[in-house]
């Protein structure tokens, strides 16, 4: 055998550099691990705002409901200023558009 076919036979049972297949795949379990984190973590900070509101909801919706008849008086007058406030909102609008 010359060399150089030696030389050839042993370029082509080396092994490549770079594993495509196998970067992919790594980086795929990556971004699994950082999502199941991340998902992890969105959970626990949902049920840290929750957890409080549920075991607070007793009192909370007993004083609702006296918040909801002092309000009752001041209906439309809370209206009026809405209406207001986005009439003032629509004409801003058109002002910049002129």
């Amino acid at each position: 055998m010359s060399d150089d076919r030696l030389a050839e036979f042993w370029r082509a049972t080396e092994a490549p550099g770079a594993d495509l297949a196998f970067a992919l795949a790594l980086e795929e379990r990556i971004a699994r691990r950082r999502l199941q984190f991340d998902l992890a973590a969105a959970v626990a900070a949902a049920l840290a705002l929750i957890a409080p509101l549920a075991i607070l909801w007793p009192t909370l919706s007993a004083r609702a409901d006296a918040l909801v008849t002092s309000l009752d008086a001041a209906g439309p007058a809370l209206a009026a200023v809405a209406v207001m406030g986005g009439a003032l909102l629509w004409l801003s609008q058109r002002e910049a558009e002129v």
